[in-house]
């Protein structure tokens, strides 16, 4: 999972895309980089490091180091256990149509397979991502801009948003099953592309609307030049785990808030556990609040915050080993002694992936007294690895998927063990004026709305 951002028509780019990136930190924490472009034919600059965006970009590097009217930026996560500057983004090429730079979330699935065909054509790789072969496609296509990118981008399966720069031309592109979320807003005369609605708010801009599955959008000088549907898909496949756990409160999907669509999953929570007996409700900080909040409205039962957060640790989930998750876990979380001790507690989190983290606050809360653990998760049990980006790479690793529901629960030493139902989870995500919708959640089921031959995560670890 990563976060992307550009924005156009302003003197200010590289500036506000750094704020925009700050604000996406939480889809990534290992590394950030801008590409910029000062208003010249081939003047683009690209500056990576490792990294936290509030470390990495100064007043300095941004004002003088990348100034220029046109910028795109990149929050990165691996879905391995390695991670070097070599693959954080923005990539930028000089080729026959000029100087190009892309940004991308999302995993391209038949990688290996378009990476042997350009390696045979001579092709020279730089990088270990997947996002690396977008440029060698779009080096070798022939044509105009518009047909540059869309016969290049149609050449790829399975998960890709993307903003692409071409001197201060901004492109997005999303995958034509619209897994990953890429929306479009406007700051005085100039528009910005974001993972997340979020982004463009904190900027001061205006969210206009999502950028379609299969939809290319090409901008230039604060005006749309073109916006096309290059491939078509029978239904969309937005990833579902985006509003449980990586999406930010305040974004808006599908018409509602991320928060809002939380609440209720701890409504549909509460409803599946209305015989439950606790003395207090308490989330997981933070993707458990607003679940929790929902929760305990439903019940009746008390709402208290029983963790402080260390908000100067990142993500337990998106590290990039099971080492440093489980001591991020410790350093992040500490229990309020006199809220939790003699208490039968409700706790709420968004999900269980490994179950080591879990297992670790759990003991936390027993080593501070509390009595009974009715552990509630705001999703179903994840059973399948995921192809399209997210840090699930085998199923050995997931624990719901080697472990029966009760196996679980006295691993995990809790009184009880409660997942939301896939249903509930997407009445949740979904307004009732668009029951249409629909959602990738093959995380939680083993049906995957693409096809692919072999574990393409495994194989994938070949090239690094």
């Amino acid at each position: 999972m990563c976060g992307i951002i550009g924005i156009e028509n302003n003197n200010k780019a590289s500036v506000l895309v750094a704020a925009g990136l700050l604000t996406l930190q939480h889809r990534g924490e290992e590394s950030a980089g801008i590409t910029v472009n000062n208003g010249q034919k081939n003047t683009m600059k690209t500056f990576t490091a490792m990294g936290l965006v509030s470390r990495i970009f100064s007043e300095e590097i941004l004002c003088s180091a990348l100034p220029g009217k046109a910028a795109i930026g990149h929050v990165r996560y691996t879905t391995s256990d390695k991670s070097s500057l070599i693959n954080a983004q923005p990539f930028q090429i000089n080729c026959i149509h000029g100087d190009i730079a892309v940004a991308h979330n999302g995993n391209i699935t038949n990688f290996l397979e378009i990476r042997k065909k350009l390696l045979n054509k001579g092709a020279i790789f730089n990088h270990t991502s997947d996002t690396e072969i977008l440029l060698h496609l779009i080096a070798m296509t022939k044509g105009n801009l518009k047909t540059i990118i869309s016969k290049s981008v149609r050449k790829l399966h399975g998960a890709f948003s993307l903003v692409i720069l071409k001197n201060n031309i901004l492109i997005g592109v999303k995958d034509l099953n619209g897994f990953r979320p890429l929306v479009l807003g406007k700051i005085a005369k100039s528009f910005i592309l974001a993972s997340e609605t979020s982004a463009i708010e904190v900027l001061g801009g205006k969210y206009i609307r999502d950028i379609a599955p299969g939809e290319i959008i090409i901008i230039k000088d604060g005006h749309i030049m073109d916006s096309f549907i290059y491939a078509k898909s029978k239904k969309q496949n937005a990833c579902i785990f985006e509003q449980v756990y990586f999406s930010r409160p305040d974004s808006i999907m599908f018409g509602q808030t991320i928060k809002e669509a939380r609440v209720k999953m701890g409504t549909y929570l509460a409803k599946q556990m209305k015989n439950i007996q606790a003395d207090i409700v308490m989330p997981v900080p933070d993707t458990g609040y607003f679940a929790a909040l929902g929760f305990a409205r439903e019940s009746k039962i008390l709402f208290e915050n029983g963790f402080i957060r260390n908000h100067y640790v990142g993500r337990s989930f998106i590290k990039p080993s099971q080492h440093l998750r489980s001591m991020t876990a410790r350093l992040k979380l500490r229990p309020i002694k006199e809220v939790v001790s003699g208490k039968d507690i409700v706790l709420i989190d968004d999900s269980i992936v490994r179950g080591t983290t879990s297992k670790i606050l759990i003991r936390i809360l027993k080593d501070s007294g509390a009595h009974n653990i009715h552990f509630a998760l705001s999703c179903p049990p994840i059973i399948s690895s995921c192809y399209y980006g997210i840090d699930t790479p085998q199923k050995q690793h997931l624990i719901a998927a080697m472990y029966s529901i009760k196996e679980i629960q006295q691993y995990l030493n809790v009184t009880s063990l409660t997942f939301l139902s896939l249903d509930n989870l997407i009445n949740a995500c979904s307004l009732k004026t668009n029951n249409k919708q629909t959602f990738c959640s093959a995380c939680f089921t083993g049906i995957y709305p693409t096809k692919f031959e072999k574990d393409i995560i495994v194989l994938k670890e070949q090239v690094k």
